[in-house]
């Protein structure tokens, strides 16, 4: 399907019962979020607006979404460029500087960076050997082929069996139940955890060799083989480095012997009728310490 982006307005929760409508360049009134990419120009390409993953030293283009890069640059975006995030529901978001935000009246802030929305983006980004929508079966774990950072919406199952979306010290629950996806994640892991929606709605979790229910170990030994031995098989180095990358970046040793397995779980459409989660923000005070850098990854 081919990547598209598109002005269109989209509805955002921000309590239990209410929600606002919203159009292209207006303020964000939720959590900043989702899938991290960029809109860049690079001497490969001819010096044209591509799109860019990248965590530190490793970085990947695909073809920018006709229309994004000129509407980032209405809304404020310098050259139309820079970092943007993609939500679980497929919305366009960024942060555009105060002195930039021609709507800045609207917004909750009025210094710093406003988070603004700018539209939805439909279809998958083409990175060639890394495919962010792979085609998973349901109902049993798998090793998650996809980007291993800055991908999907990071979110936590907590103490209490919550489905929450953490940022330094805030934390905001969903507005709908999750309590099918949550028991999912706790088949897998007995400790409360991160756990990531993409923009496609897959939904992958880290599991460490040591912390795995007892009844899974087996399916999840399977699937580690299983995605080697295909992965080795097919010659598909671009995956056996990602994945190795994630374990040794949450192991403590450097070791991806010990590190977490990114672990696939499903899909948002196999669990609580494919709700999508949508946090709710509860603190006017987010928006100071969301705005205070353009960087900043949440």
């Amino acid at each position: 399907m081919t990547l598209t982006f598109q002005e269109e307005s989209t509805k955002v929760p921000i309590d239990q019962t209410r929600s606002v409508n919203l159009s292209s360049m207006q303020p964000w009134p939720s959590a900043y979020r989702g899938s991290r990419y960029s809109l860049v120009t690079h001497e490969e390409f001819n010096e044209h607006v591509v799109l860019k993953w990248e965590h530190r030293d490793l970085s990947i283009f695909a073809t920018a979404p006709k229309g994004l890069s000129s509407t980032m640059t209405r809304a404020g975006k310098k050259e139309g460029k820079g970092s943007f995030r993609v939500t679980a529901r497929g919305e366009v978001i960024t942060k555009i500087p105060a002195e930039r935000y021609e709507n800045l009246d609207q917004a909750p802030v009025s210094e710093g960076w406003i988070p603004v929305y700018l539209g939805t983006l439909s279809g998958v980004i083409d990175f060639g050997t890394v495919d962010t929508n792979p085609d998973v079966p349901s109902g049993q774990a798998s090793v998650w082929r996809g980007l291993p950072f800055k991908h999907g919406e990071r979110w936590s199952v907590s103490h209490e069996g919550q489905l929450v979306w953490n940022w330094r010290d805030f934390q905001f629950e969903s507005a709908f139940d999750h309590s099918e996806l949550v028991a999912k994640y706790a088949e897998y892991r007995p400790s409360p955890g991160r756990l990531y929606v993409t923009e496609h709605g897959h939904i992958w979790v880290n599991v460490p060799h040591n912390d795995v229910m007892p009844e899974k170990r087996d399916e999840v030994r399977e699937a580690i083989t299983s995605w080697k031995r295909d992965a080795e098989s097919c010659g598909d180095s671009t995956t056996l480095r990602l994945v190795n990358r994630r374990l040794v970046a949450t192991s403590n040793s450097d070791d991806p012997a010990d590190g977490y397995l990114p672990i696939h779980l499903g899909t948002l459409r196999d669990f609580d009728d494919g709700v999508v989660p949508r946090p709710i923000v509860d603190d006017e005070s987010y928006y100071i310490h969301v705005g205070q850098s353009e960087t900043v990854w949440g």
